[in-house]
């Protein structure tokens, strides 16, 4: 009963943005990437950390300082082992000489096995009713599929430059990054297809708050901001219809600190992200050693998540409480 509800409400879903030109267009691009922002609930405008942050803010991309492959595994709506939809994502980060960073950045969201039914019989409920031999028998013709791709090419540039703080007789280093992607979607849908081109803009702005009020034990503070699909990405079905991504902005800030009576970092992440209707995502991280542990709020309930590392290698886990079902993410970082 599960997957017949969940394959009706995909169907209906796409109908309607496919007719009607929904606010549905491109939902499967608002599934987020990262199992350590997802963890944070999002909150992830300001948040340095591996490749796959640039889905939140490209100009993350510039504070990598080594090339990065990037996987997520996020089975959906069902069992880890028998999912009723697959989101995988494959990424690969390269900084450059100079403080630029490329990267290339794969999604795919697929639904498989939906069955195609014949169209009903008879022009009317009640005529169907009076001839039993109109109404349906329930066997499915057979089957097909929702695909939906999107590949970005992304592209960031940090600069760094010392700031004059003449009432403290010290210079403050400041890193500024901006960044951008050029993402393609694809989607596929029984018989219909459809393709468009976005572009997302991001920067961040980094600096030590204890430099800043001299304070020594203060740490890190980084600003951010982000806007997706800035010209409303247009999907064009081979139908000739056409519907448009809305626009989504995200700013916020995040904060690190030292503990050092326990060896550790206590990270604070808060965006303030905006597509239909403005919330704020809030997100705490505890780093000891190698092993992180993370909590995160948004409108929609809590998150959680924790991460491992050893060597060159970051596995992390979320988990998050859905309107749906309760949803697990699974993404590991290989530093090259």
């Amino acid at each position: 009963m599960k997957r017949i509800l969940f394959i009706s409400l995909l169907i209906v879903l796409q109908v309607s943005v496919i007719f009607a030109g929904g606010r549905y267009a491109g939902a499967s691009l608002e599934l987020g990437i990262g199992a350590r922002p997802i963890g944070l609930a999002g909150a992830s405008a300001a948040m340095r950390g591996n490749g796959d942050v640039f889905y939140y803010n490209p100009a993350s991309l510039a504070f990598l300082a080594r090339p990065t492959l990037n996987l997520m595994y996020a089975p959906s709506f069902g069992s880890l082992r028998s999912p009723l939809a697959n989101y995988n994502y494959l990424g690969f980060a390269f900084p450059l000489p100079g403080g630029g960073t490329v990267a290339l950045n794969w999604t795919r969201f697929t639904v498989d096995d939906i069955p195609l039914y014949p169209d009903l019989r008879g022009d009317s409920f009640s005529e169907r009713y009076n001839d039993v031999t109109l109404r349906p028998d329930g066997v499915a013709l057979g089957t097909f599929r929702d695909l939906e791709d999107a590949f970005y090419f992304s592209f960031a540039k940090c600069a760094r430059k010392k700031v004059s703080l003449g009432w403290l007789f010290v210079d403050l280093p400041v890193e500024t990054a901006f960044g951008m992607n050029v993402k393609m979607i694809r989607q596929r849908l029984y018989k219909s297809s459809a393709s468009g081109i976005g572009i997302d803009i991001g920067t961040m702005l980094r600096f030590n708050l204890g430099t800043l009020l001299n304070q020594r034990r203060l740490g890190d503070f980084s600003f951010g901001f982000s806007m997706t699909d800035i010209s409303q990405t247009a999907i064009i079905w081979d139908t000739k219809h056409e519907d448009r991504i809305h626009r989504t902005s995200l700013w916020g800030a995040s904060y690190e600190q030292k503990l050092e009576f326990l060896n550790a970092k206590l990270k604070l992440f808060w965006t303030h992200h905006h597509k239909y209707t403005s919330e704020n995502l809030f997100g705490t991280e505890f780093v000891v050693k190698n092993l992180a542990v993370r909590l995160g709020k948004k409108k929609t309930g809590l998150t959680a998540g924790m991460g491992l590392r050893f060597w060159k290698l970051s596995v992390d886990y979320a988990f998050v409480v859905s309107a749906f079902e309760n949803l697990n993410r699974i993404s590991c970082t290989i530093i090259l």
